[in-house]
């Protein structure tokens, strides 16, 4: 049979239709995919990644106190990178850097040690109080103890502790070891409480 110009040009059309169908169907379907993956990326707990997973990696669990130096006019120490027993630590997002700890009990505590230049310094600790029943612990710095609490209200949440400053003078140069504990063991009338998760403690120099 002899094949004109108009039917071999008919024939070509007609092979390559499915061949064209074939290659759109799986470009939709590649786009289709790619926007399903944006959308639950972008969904957060309604189906994507919960505020867990989010969270950077835990700190390492240190072993023995840390040594931190006091530079410019302030310094914030994480409670999660003090050494610590009887601590729970905690992943949270509203946390300064994602992690916090939770003071479980009157056997609870957690110390690092502060290089601190000659002057009078003021510290407070960002804290979240489940109750007010639950938010009173004892900062130690060397010898001298202090009652720390939170403003309640608010509570519930995390807060300075602007309301009972750590406050001290040093007259030279000094390393001091900084403390955090439930209670006051030589005063037994500042007693602290347990259930607090306590984000940072903070000091800054004022003259």
């Amino acid at each position: 049979m002899k094949i004109t110009k108009q039917l071999f040009a008919l024939l070509a059309v007609l092979s390559a239709g499915p061949l064209i169908f074939s290659c759109a169907s799986a470009g939709n379907l590649d786009a289709s995919s790619s926007k399903s993956a944006d959308s639950l990326e972008g969904s957060g707990s309604a189906g994507g990644k919960s505020a867990s997973d989010k969270l950077p990696p835990p700190p390492a669990r240190l072993r023995e106190a840390p040594v931190f130096e006091f530079s410019e006019d302030k310094i914030q120490i994480e409670a999660e990178n003090m050494y610590y027993e009887g601590f729970e630590l905690v992943g949270d997002a509203n946390a300064s850097k994602s992690y916090a700890i939770k003071l479980l009990d009157d056997s609870s505590w957690a110390i690092a040690e502060i290089d601190f230049p000659a002057g009078t310094f003021e510290g407070i600790a960002n804290v979240l109080a489940p109750d007010s029943n639950h938010s009173r612990f004892t900062v130690f710095v060397n010898k001298d103890t202090y009652l720390v609490y939170g403003s309640e209200p608010p509570i519930g949440k995390y807060e300075l502790t602007t309301r009972s400053l750590v406050s001290f003078t040093l007259d030279q140069p000094s390393r001091v070891t900084l403390k955090i504990q439930q209670n006051d063991i030589k005063n037994p009338a500042n007693k602290g409480q347990s259930g607090m998760t306590i984000d940072y403690i903070s000091f800054k120099k004022i003259k």
